[in-house]
């Protein structure tokens, strides 16, 4: 089936706001790609902000849906027992790398540079874009508020932890080759977060 004309836009949008940067890119550069009327953008979208807004919200949707699979799997695998920090971060890192790398060529996929490009130029939009109450999220984080005591989960600050998690796993994976992925730096970089969050995590299992 052929793609419907804002499935059009918004992949030649990623395309070409990673590519360039996303106040860089104009309306009629996208809507020329995407073979459309300069005007389909606010016709569907209201906006160029917006159709960034929609875009980024699709793919952490994505995102939120691999992260949900691979919690649910890890916390399948402890037979009832409450998954370790290191499990589940590395299944947070593990999905984003899923979405961030081709599979087969091992290629940096254009969500991730455009991660990069909005945290850059467009904050406001970025953190209109993520919902830190979707399934896969909210399962990671119940699941890791257990090594904290009750009394202190509050405290976590569920959106701290989150950018922790998620700049510093888009910006290992902006830094590795942008032709193939470093197996090497991959795994080193997968540590790191795993052993930062667990240090973050028990700071707050420990305080007096």
């Amino acid at each position: 089936m052929p793609e419907s004309t804002p499935q059009r836009l918004l992949k030649n949008a990623e395309r070409l706001m990673a590519e360039k940067g996303i106040a860089a890119t104009s309306v009629r550069e996208i809507t020329d790609a995407s073979n459309a009327n300069v005007a389909s953008v606010n016709y569907y979208f209201g906006s160029k902000s917006e159709l960034l807004l929609e875009l980024l919200k699709n793919r952490f949707t994505q995102l939120d849906a691999e992260l949900l699979a691979r919690v649910s799997d890890v916390e399948t695998k402890t037979n009832g027992h409450v998954p370790d920090i290191r499990e589940l971060t590395g299944a947070y890192f593990d999905a984003l790398a899923h979405l961030g790398f081709d599979g087969e060529t091992g290629q940096l996929d254009p969500f991730i540079l455009l991660i990069q490009r909005a945290s850059a130029e467009q904050e406001v939009v970025l953190e209109r874009a993520q919902d830190y109450h979707a399934p896969g999220i909210t399962k990671m984080v119940s699941l890791l508020a257990y090594s904290v005591p009750e009394e202190r989960r509050k405290s976590l600050e569920i959106p701290v932890l989150m950018g922790l998690m998620f700049t510093a796993s888009v910006t290992a994976m902006i830094a590795m080759n942008p032709e193939h992925k470093n197996e090497i730096l991959f795994s080193a970089v997968r540590e790191f977060l795993v052993a930062g969050i667990e240090a973050y995590m028990r700071r707050f299992a420990d305080a007096s």
